[in-house]
């Protein structure tokens, strides 16, 4: 008769399982970017570093299987252009990774490409990971005294434990999750310390749905996916790096592929931009194939990771922290009402219904790339608007208290506030502002099939949701955008006041 596993050995099943099911998603990854190089050695959607990551993960999973195909990525890495755009942070720590590679090749490619270093948080973080790689390999008395230097810096610019700003005063899920990772990565005591308490915060994002980027920049997108579960993995939360696992895993079975999002798993089009209506999003910026490679990189990591699992920190208190998460027997709901741009904030809540994988998107986060003109104007941001259509209220300040969010907004120098309050199996949006204005204006995922039973209520019958008000609503058809692609939009039109109950159940 078998003993009965212990939980050290039960958890070590659990992660030997991920890995494995890593390892197999990082060959099938490697594959495709085998098959989708060009003879010059790019990708057809590559914009920053997809051979590099490519050669990394060719070069760590089977050298000699890819050795051409490495030698190719390298040879167009060597001529590639190095503009204003260049990702040089990217590409050096992709090269770093690359077993046996020597350094006059590496100064090769990156010649001499400037550092961006940009005022963000992940790019100081592969600066700061970078250096300590040099450092490693030879580099002198002052590399270490610009790392510390670096490390100092990033912690009082960017670290409000237990988040790291994706900018000072703007949150991303994603580049937490990125921050995360690599300090996961680090030998240091301290940068350890702080992935743990970084961790604790994406499981608790994460829960048991899957999805840990749904805030910010970059909401949905598979980057941020494979950070988390490369950090969540190491740190042993294996429930939630099981979820997201399984996101991975059903999105290359429906697609063929990993998609860029993973709400929006379409091939995205040729023509990207805001005159495409298919474009799920702005990706301006983006490109499948760098993340494609960067996924797979990640996933391998999981996959041959042979540190012991460092054991599990406590989940985090988040009564002072600018993130609100909400979970219930029937949803969660996550807010951050702080931000500089339209895709930081989320004046409506981000809210899954129901729980665990089968946990289905309600209210889309309206995150995004903006570095040009997209889709996410401010007729696309869920807060209200004059009825004519021409002016958009702005959130001017947030107050958090329990179960309670209020958010002051100002719509034509006029002040107007919203109340949500969440309740186990009830969320209450209140919009209430001295003028008539289109209020609500709140964005429903298209997949959501929504019915308009009476002028103030629209019932969801498929999830058990009902949406009933003391004003008429308006639903209109999918033509505004989020994250996740088209949107419906809820409006209670010509309206100074309104409360809004969405009820899991029938509302009495």
């Amino acid at each position: 008769m078998p003993l009965p596993l212990t939980n050290n050995a039960a958890n070590n099943i659990e992660r030997t399982g991920i890995q494995e099911r890593s390892l197999r998603l990082a060959r099938l990854i490697a594959d495709q970017l085998a098959d989708r190089q060009q003879p010059n050695g790019a990708f057809p959607q590559h914009s920053f570093y997809a051979p590099a990551f490519a050669a990394a993960l060719w070069a760590q999973l089977d050298p000699s299987h890819y050795a051409a195909k490495i030698e190719t990525a390298l040879t167009a890495l060597e001529t590639e252009h190095q503009d204003r755009r260049y990702h040089r942070e990217f590409i050096e720590y992709a090269l770093w990774q690359i077993p046996g590679l020597y350094r006059a090749r590496r100064t090769a490619i990156l010649r001499d490409a400037p550092t961006q270093s940009p005022d963000v948080a992940n790019w100081q973080m592969l600066g700061l990971i970078n250096g300590q790689l040099s450092q490693k390999h030879g580099a002198g008395k002052s590399r270490r005294f610009m790392n510390w230097l670096r490390w100092t810096f990033i912690r009082q610019h960017y670290w409000l434990a237990p988040l790291f700003w994706d900018r000072p005063s703007c949150f991303s899920g994603q580049y937490h999750a990125f921050c995360a990772a690599l300090l996961t990565d680090s030998p240091k005591t301290a940068h350890q310390k702080i992935a743990a308490q970084a961790t604790a915060l994406i499981a608790d994002l994460c829960d048991d749905h899957g999805y840990p980027n749904l805030l910010g920049r970059g909401a949905g997108q598979s980057f941020g996916a494979v950070c988390a579960l490369y950090a969540l993995a190491q740190h042993g939360f294996h429930h939630a790096a099981d979820a997201i696992l399984f996101r991975l895993e059903t999105a290359m079975l429906t697609t063929g592929t990993l998609p860029l999002n993973l709400f929006a798993q379409n091939p995205l089009p040729d023509d990207l931009g805001p005159a495409n209506p298919a474009t799920p999003g702005w990706y301006g910026y983006n490109r499948h194939d760098d993340y494609l490679a960067f996924a797979g990189y990640w996933l391998l990591k999981v996959a041959t990771s042979t540190t012991e699992p460092k054991p599990q920190p406590s989940l985090p208190n988040l009564i002072t922290s600018p993130i609100s998460i909400f979970s219930g027997p029937a949803y969660q709901a996550q807010m951050c009402p702080l931000g500089k741009h339209s895709f930081d904030i989320t004046p409506c809540p981000v809210v899954l219904s129901g729980t665990g994988t089968n946990a289905t998107l309600l209210f889309a986060p309206t995150g995004g790339e903006e570095d040009a003109n997209s889709l996410y104007g401010p007729s696309s941001v869920p807060l209200p608007a004059s009825i004519d259509g021409t002016q958009f209220a702005h959130i001017r300040r947030t107050f958090k208290l329990f179960d309670t969010v209020e958010i002051t907004f100002k719509l034509a120098r006029v002040s107007g506030t919203r109340t949500i309050t969440f309740n186990d199996h009830e969320i209450t949006i209140t919009d209430e502002i001295a003028t008539k204005c289109d209020l609500l204006r709140l964005l429903v995922h298209h997949h959501v099939p929504l019915i308009q039973a009476t002028p103030n209520q629209l019932n969801a019958p498929e999830l058990g949701i009902t949406f009933r008000a003391d004003h008429d609503l308006i639903l209109s058809d999918p033509t505004h955008f989020t994250a996740a692609g088209p949107a419906r939009m809820i409006t209670a039109p010509n309206a100074n006041h309104v409360a809004l109950r969405i009820c899991w159940g029938n509302c009495p």
